[in-house]
């Protein structure tokens, strides 16, 4: 595992840890779904594949809360105890078959590549027709003002228009950074 807190991609700025990307690994998880991955995500795995990418998606099938983020990014490869467990690609693959999502969700050729702190899932569609699409499951929040209903909704048409459409949401970097954190040289 690499020691670099950060690496930039497609103007992107990844948060680690970073494992080296590995052939085998990448293999073993197309032979599993039995689809291959998309040249885009593959060539973010190659360079990138990180932990985290802070920044947020417009998703308008999901007012009132269209802006949405999928921060914690699955790895390529197994955990640090050796397991395809929980972060990991092919470990989020075999769980989401299971369960909660598989009955909310049409899971067909989806891969799930990220979530975020509500567990909302970004999937990468590898189904034929619609191969390298992105797709998003969110949650409904019982309560006023919030998504009223669960959304299942296309996110970009491939991984580099998801970077593309990438954003700092303004609210969120101001509940991060602390007052004048910028002007004492933070």
């Amino acid at each position: 595992m690499s020691e670099e807190l950060s690496r930039w991609y497609r103007g992107r700025l990844v948060g680690g840890p970073f494992r080296p990307f590995d052939l085998g690994e990448c293999a073993a998880l197309e032979r599993e779904i039995g689809l291959p991955l998309p040249p885009a995500y593959r060539s973010f795995l190659v360079t990138a594949g990180g932990g985290k990418l802070d920044y947020s998606v417009r998703l308008p099938a999901c007012g009132p809360e269209p802006v949405q983020g999928f921060d914690d990014l699955y790895q390529l490869g197994r955990d640090d105890a050796g397991e395809y467990g929980w972060g990991t690609l092919l470990g989020e693959y075999r769980r989401s078959r299971d369960g909660w999502l598989a009955e909310n969700v049409p899971l067909t050729g989806l891969l799930p590549i990220a979530r975020n702190g509500g567990s909302d899932t970004l999937f990468l569609d590898l189904n034929p027709a619609t191969h390298g699409q992105l797709h998003a499951f969110v949650h409904a929040i019982a309560w006023p003002g919030y998504l009223g209903n669960h959304v299942f909704t296309k996110v970009a048409d491939n991984f580099d228009a998801y970077l593309d459409s990438l954003f700092i949401d303004p609210d969120m970097a101001e509940d991060e950074v602390p007052p004048g954190a910028w002007t004492a040289g933070f």
